[in-house]
């Protein structure tokens, strides 16, 4: 621009200079007489140039004015083949004139004024002034221009220039002002070839700069608008041209720039906090600008490294390229300048600090736009979307609205492993797997859950709510702002990972929800194998529906409808209408491994309502109790029914239980016989149930009967006629009527029961023996002396046969009866009367001398 104005002041003082040499020489012929005392004529004309006002007056040299001029338009373009010629005779012209000033003169459609003063000429049109001397120095023109005025884009220039005429090289120099702008240029001329390279001093306002250069509106937007700045330098600008049919053409390919801008507020996106920068350089080259920022900030963030550049300018796929580098927290900050960008990263970082690269080419003509983000993370902790990742190392790539996570190494005490996948950001679905080295949950600093060395393939959506499938172990995780939910839909996929798998044994299935991660609502199905509660007498839930609560306080179970409730901070259980096997229970409680011996626990306490009490073969039937279960196993337990109590507890492997004073429907459960009636019962009984018990069954009144042995052995006894004609002997159908009775026993290893002594007394008989009971083949053999009181004169004539009858001194009669074989269909007979001597000394003494009272113990 700078060159063309230039150039076009020097063809029209060649257009102009050759015109007026002749008019001069014409007035010089034609005046020369009245030179001397000055000539001043109104209107001359002379072919066709027009001349008005004209005054020509020699002194020593001449002086020449014209108010104006009209010179003719020549067909023939200006040439510079022979400029130094003309040049020449100018100068030579010159040297007789002492002062020229032609106001206007008109020709080619434009208008000049020209003053020569003191060998200075000033040429006025209505594009510019110029003011300057040249002179010849052999080849060489030179020339000095102290002022060359654009006036239509305000620019004032100052230099001189030096022309080989030989060579045809044209080279200037020189300093220019435009508004508040000054700087330099320099120039060279080669034949058509042009080359120029300008530079500027700081100054404050671009955009009259901007305005001058036919810029797309997008690009120039971008400049003027997007970038502001305290103040500009422009360190250079340097292009080649070429003069082509009197026209100056700029070759673009060689147009190179680079100017600085300080303190600058960059405005990338619309919506967007500015982009601050102490300093940056804006290079143009090859159609395109390049923005090399110096310490950017955004939003209190360093950018340093950060690019930004315009390319394409040449034509319609003019793209904004952006190369943003951070390396801070990932936090709204960073997710706010992506997201105006339409890139929804779910990530937000916690602690720590990442390595981000956002680059973008956003079309500035179209409406392309593409988009890839890099982030490489160092030991921090990261929340996807509401899932807490504890990163140690890894990186992220976004690219078309997927996310690849690669090789995230995720490590804290609750797991450890890799974790890769793809985020459709489009979906909002991610499809991960995570390669784990353990997880492992705990409380109290005892791990319940561990999990080793397994690849996890899970998908997490992030629709409305966040949910986290992983269908290997049958998992689900909901989250939303309000609560989370985690759900086992089948316990048996994580049963192998749990210490202790016991309660879970067939599966079942369990959700956990909690609103604030310090209370944790629970419910769910466990299904067992293994029984111990049940209802009425056998009916075993194996079913066991439950709800509870866990905080940082306490722990609550409750199962069957709250029949079953846990509190563990008091270590209870309580039950209400549902019956428990205490070792069943122990059995199931024991975890599968222990590596370790933990602290002691607290006493187990179990309170029961209308709640039967089951311990092996032992059953307490009771209105309420309370059980207490030691760490070591050890038991306490008291029942109550009806008043009466029941005492029970095992100590390492010798169980014990006392009970005084039952009644018949307390008894039968502890001795698994329902034999005994009515009446009432004390039961003491203690020992190693896997090698021996020894017990003591106290009878006070009741009845004997509705058992097979009884049955068979009355049907028997009514066969005897040593029996049969007794008077009430006390046997009958409806039981053996009974005041009292002692039976001691052993039972060995759940096996066998040994009867060391049975004693058992009616108001008309009193029975004796003793014997033993295999279990397992429910084979008996037992021996029994029963003593009828009645004298024996009165019956001894219609007795048979006395082979097996003592008498005692009462003269009571004394039968032994032999019980053998299977319990079910037992073999009754008589004894031998030295069979029933060889029942225990004690036996026989207490049956013969009728003792009058049992002795407790």
């Amino acid at each position: 621009m700078i060159k063309t104005s230039i150039t076009c002041p020097i063809n029209v003082i060649h257009v102009f200079i050759r015109n007026i040499l002749i008019l001069i020489v014409i007035l010089f012929l034609a005046l020369f007489i009245w030179l001397k005392v000055g000539i001043e004529i109104d209107t001359l004309k002379i072919s066709n140039y027009d001349v008005g006002k004209l005054y020509i007056k020699l002194d020593k040299k001449l002086t020449l004015k014209a108010d104006y001029i009209t010179i003719p338009e020549r067909k023939s373009k200006p040439s510079f083949d022979n400029i130094d010629e003309t040049l020449e005779r100018v100068k030579y012209i010159l040297t007789f004139f002492e002062y020229i000033d032609l106001k206007t003169i008109a020709f080619s459609n434009n208008t000049l004024g020209i003053i020569f003063k003191n060998n200075l000429m000033e040429i006025v049109s209505k594009d510019y002034v110029i003011q300057g001397t040249i002179k010849r120095e052999g080849k060489m023109l030179k020339a000095n221009i102290p002022l060359l005025y654009i006036k239509k884009h305000n620019i004032i220039l100052e230099g001189k220039f030096n022309y080989d005429l030989h060579e045809d090289i044209l080279s200037t120099e020189g300093s220019y002002a435009f508004h508040d702008i000054k700087g330099s240029f320099s120039a060279n001329k080669q034949e058509d070839n042009i080359q120029f390279t300008v530079k500027s001093e700081a100054f404050k306002e671009l955009r009259d700069v901007i305005e001058k250069f036919n810029l797309d509106p997008s690009v120039k937007s971008w400049v003027l608008d997007k970038i502001q700045a305290k103040q500009y330098q422009l360190k250079y600008l340097s292009a080649k041209g070429k003069i082509k049919d009197a026209t100056f053409r700029l070759d673009m390919d060689s147009l190179k720039a680079e100017a600085l801008f300080y303190n600058s507020d960059i405005h990338f996106k619309q919506g967007l906090e500015a982009v601050k920068t102490d300093s940056f350089t804006l290079r143009y080259k090859d159609y395109a600008l390049y923005f090399d920022l110096k310490n950017p900030i955004y939003q209190g963030k360093s950018l340093e490294g950060s690019k930004v550049s315009i390319v394409n300018l040449e034509d319609k796929n003019t793209l904004l390229k952006l190369d943003i580098r951070a390396h801070t927290a990932f936090d709204r900050v960073m997710k706010r300048l992506l997201k105006s960008y339409d890139i929804n990263i779910p990530l937000t970082q916690r602690n720590g600090k990442v390595k981000v690269l956002f680059q973008g080419d956003i079309g500035l003509k179209n409406d392309y736009s593409n988009f890839l983000v890099d982030v490489y993370f160092s030991k921090s902790d990261i929340v996807l979307n509401s899932v807490l990742l504890p990163i140690t190392k890894g990186s992220l790539h976004y690219e078309d609205n997927l996310i690849n996570l690669k090789n995230i190494n995720l490590k804290n005490e609750l797991y450890a492993g890799v974790l890769d996948g793809e985020i459709n950001l489009q979906k909002k679905k991610a499809d991960l797997i995570f390669d784990a080295k353990y997880i492992i949950f705990s409380r109290d600093k005892e791990s319940f859950f561990t999990l080793k060395d397994r690849q996890l393939p899970f998908v997490l959506s992030y629709q409305k709510d966040t949910t986290i499938d992983i269908e290997k172990l049958a998992v689900q995780i909901k989250s939303n702002e309000k609560n989370t939910q985690i759900k086992f839909k089948d316990l048996n996929k994580v049963k192998y990972y749990l210490a202790d798998s016991s309660f879970v044994e067939k599966g079942g299935n369990l959700e956990i929800s909690t609103k604030d991660f310090e209370t944790f609502n629970f419910k769910g199905t466990l299904k067992r194998t293994s029984c111990f509660l049940y209802e009425k007498q056998d009916v075993c839930r194996v079913n066991v529906p439950f709800t509870g609560t866990i905080n940082n306080e306490n722990t609550y179970f409750y199962a069957f409808s709250k029949r079953l409730e846990y509190n563990a901070k008091k270590s209870r259980l309580k039950l209400t209408n549902l019956n428990i096997d205490l070792a069943k229970f122990i059995e199931a409680s024991k975890t599968k491994k222990v590596e370790k011996k933990s602290k002691q626990k607290k006493a187990l306490n179990i309170r029961g309502k209308n709640s039967h009490l089951r311990y092996k073969e032992h059953t307490l039937i009771v209105d309420s109790y309370e059980v207490e279960v030691q760490d070591d196993e050890n038991i306490k337990a008291t029942g109550m029914a009806d008043g009466d109590i029941i005492k029970f507890s095992k100590k390492k492997n010798i169980l014990s239980m006392q009970a005084l004073r039952i009644k018949d429907k307390v008894l039968h459960p502890l001795i698994n016989f329902k034999g005994l009636q009515k009446g009432r019962y004390s039961l003491k009984k203690s020992g190693n149930p896997e090698k021996v018990m020894q017990g003591e069954i106290i009878i006070e009144g009741g009845v004997m009967k509705n058992f097979k042995t009884y049955s068979d052995t009355l049907a028997f006894i009514n066969t005897l006629p040593a029996l049969a004609v007794l008077h009430n002997p006390g046997f009958s159908k409806e039981g053996f009527a009974i005041e009292e009775g002692v039976i001691e026993y052993k039972m060995i290893s759940q096996e066998k029961i040994i009867f060391d002594s049975i004693y058992i007394r009616s108001n008309a008989a009193t029975i004796v023996g003793k014997g033993e009971l295999d279990l397992e083949t429910k084979i008996i053999h037992m021996d029994l002396a029963i003593k009828v009181a009645r004298e024996f004169g009165k019956v001894v004539g219609s007795i048979p046969l006395v082979g097996h009858i003592l008498m005692g001194k009462e003269k009571s009669v004394v039968v032994g009866i032999k019980i053998t074989g299977n319990i079910d269909k037992p073999k009754i007979k008589t004894s031998a009367a030295k069979d029933i001597l060889s029942l225990p000394f004690e036996v026989i003494k207490r049956t013969l001398e009728l003792p009058s009272q049992i002795i407790v113990k």
